[in-house]
């Protein structure tokens, strides 16, 4: 009889044991599987992560780069640009830096999208502020294209206007020369009782006398007024001595100065005057002695001398 309760407790005992193992294995069995259920989570929830931030990472190098075409240009925004690149940059470390991680806890997993929130909000606010800069930038190209359109017509004007004044006052210029019709040039010696002879041979020509007559002109104001009397030897050469008054004077019609020979000086009164210029140097060579007789720079009077 005491066999059989025995045997009877013993198999309980077996019995509970076996359930016990059981409940265990079972227990074991589902935090295994929890557990790798969970890490799978993590670590897909760790990939889309990187995933966001390598790709805001890629809009933060486009955007930076565009960023830098603005700096230099004013000392206050170059700071405030560069402060909010040394923000970002230090958000972009911290989440690097937990990426390193072969794997991440909740808690860092949490971290890391926070971190990436806040970047995404920093990328934002400097995209922002490219496009603000940007849309400046083209505002002040179409204004500055406007100036310049506007500076083009009015140099133009102003170009059109010199070129209409300056021939305005080309013409008063030339309104302004004598009409002297003659010049009448001879070369003489004196007689012992100082009459002067007209000769024809250069050996005893003793000076050239050019003589003309002004004519009368309104336009041109009364006072004093000079006349460049150039002689041109038989070679084509101008004859100019500067001890006895020689000297250079602006062409109008050439870019470089022209050679005179001798000065006219005298009082000019709106009416005709005689006017009688001597030369006596380098006048021995036989040939045609031309004469131009110039008025600011334009030839108002011509004439010439045969010698032998």
């Amino acid at each position: 009889m005491e066999t059989n309760q025995t045997g009877g407790v013993s198999k309980r005992v077996y019995a509970f044991i076996i359930v016990a193992l059981l409940l265990i294995n079972s227990f074991t069995l589902y935090q295994f599987f929890n557990e790798r259920k969970t890490s799978e989570d993590l670590g897909s929830k760790k990939m889309a992560l990187q995933h966001q931030f390598n790709n805001l990472s890629d809009t933060l190098t486009i955007r930076t780069g565009e960023l830098e075409q603005f700096k230099g240009k004013n000392a206050e925004l170059d700071k405030a640009i560069a402060e909010k690149q040394d923000q970002i940059s230090r958000e972009k470390k911290l989440i690097q830096n937990l990426f390193t991680k072969a794997k991440l806890s909740q808690a860092e997993l949490s971290r890391a999208r926070d971190l990436i929130a806040q970047y995404q909000i920093s990328i934002s606010d400097m995209s922002a502020k490219v496009d603000e800069l940007t849309k400046q930038n083209q505002e002040l190209m179409a204004k500055n294209g406007q100036l310049n359109t506007d500076l083009s017509l009015e140099k133009s004007t102003t170009s059109k206007l010199t070129e209409q004044n300056k021939g305005l006052s080309q013409k008063v210029q030339v309104g302004s020369l004598l009409p002297i019709a003659k010049v009448d040039v001879e070369a003489i010696r004196k007689r012992n009782n100082g009459k002067e002879v007209p000769v024809k041979r250069a050996k005893v020509a003793e000076s050239l006398r050019i003589s003309f007559e002004t004519g009368e002109n309104k336009v041109l104001d009364p006072g004093p007024l000079s006349l460049y009397v150039r002689i041109i030897n038989p070679k084509g050469e101008t004859i100019a001595v500067t001890d006895q008054g020689s000297g250079t004077i602006l062409s109008s019609e050439k870019p470089e100065p022209v050679q005179y020979t001798k000065k006219a000086d005298f009082d000019y009164s709106q009416t005709n005057k005689k006017v009688v210029v001597y030369w006596s140097q380098n006048i021995k060579e036989p040939g045609t002695y031309k004469v131009e007789v110039y008025q600011n720079g334009y030839v108002v009077g011509q004439g010439q001398v045969k010698l032998s």
